[in-house]
């Protein structure tokens, strides 16, 4: 009766606890209404006894929904047996093929990367010889879909590296530098959510263009136009502080780049960037 996390997260608890009756419940588990249960303990049992894996995480593989297809991805990474080198070069040829949810590809690249098998790499490189040459968002395409939206609220709200609520606001709550996202994902679709993410200046959302001022005394501000009247301009910098410039100390006034960091994809994993565009793209 409780959540899935909650769920998930005893079922982690009672293994890092080396808890004996874990052994007992993880056919329970397997069993749950839950694909997020089901998926957690498909992992434990798979670690635990490895030399039955490999039949189960190939039947979730074929059969299980797309959160549990992402955890045997992820186990067969662990996985000590060459046989699992086997299973990933199998749906690497699928995708090959096309034949490859999308919402599984980027679990499927990572464990198959995590391997370091020079077979496996071969494929992989095949696979990126696929890709449009003219698309700056190729690399990133794998984290369009398949995200956790839970998860993603975390990277927004929580994740120091990243800050997003110290410039947005969600709900009212945050910063000024960027635009309200509540209700974002009802007036954009993923791919303009990812590229913004990935090339934030892209597209920079009306009323937050970014202005840099060259100053009299050498100095440059840089950041978001709030206001002005005849005697001075106010900006909000990147670091979310009010700034009132004197008009006759600005020499030069020229377009900026976006307040948005131009880095905040290497701030992130790949799955945590997918978890960010499904939170966002749920704002409704």
């Amino acid at each position: 009766k409780q959540s899935d996390s909650a769920r998930v997260a005893a079922l982690k608890a009672l293994d890092s606890l080396k808890d004996q009756e874990l052994d007992k419940l993880l056919p329970v588990a397997l069993k749950a209404d839950s694909p997020a249960v089901r998926a957690k303990a498909l992992c434990m049992t798979a670690l635990r006894h490895p030399t039955e894996a490999l039949p189960k995480l190939k039947d979730v593989l074929e059969r299980g929904e797309v959160v549990e297809q992402q955890a045997a991805l992820e186990t067969l990474a662990d996985l000590k047996r060459p046989d699992a080198d086997a299973l990933l070069a199998e749906w690497l040829d699928r995708w090959a093929s096309g034949k490859v949810r999308d919402e599984i590809k980027l679990d499927l690249r990572e464990a198959a990367a995590e391997r370091n098998t020079p077979s496996l790499a071969t494929k992989l490189v095949a696979l990126d010889k696929n890709r449009p040459a003219d698309d700056p968002l190729w690399r990133f395409r794998d984290a369009l879909v398949g995200g956790d939206a839970e998860r993603g609220r975390d990277v927004f709200l929580n994740k120091a590296e990243v800050t997003c609520v110290k410039c947005h606001k969600l709900n009212g709550t945050g910063g000024e530098v960027g635009p309200e996202l509540a209700g974002i994902g009802k007036l954009q679709k993923r791919d303009y959510l990812l590229e913004s993410l990935v090339l934030p200046d892209k597209h920079i959302a009306k009323g937050f263009d970014s202005i840099v001022l060259e100053l009299s005394n050498g100095k440059t501000v840089t950041g978001v136009l709030k206001g002005e009247d005849a005697q001075s301009v106010k900006l909000m910098t990147a670091e979310a502080q009010a700034v009132t410039v004197p008009k006759d100390q600005i020499d030069e006034r020229r377009r900026g780049v976006s307040a948005m960091p131009d880095d905040l994809v290497k701030k992130m994993s790949a799955r945590e960037l997918r978890d960010l565009v499904e939170f966002l793209v749920g704002l409704k």
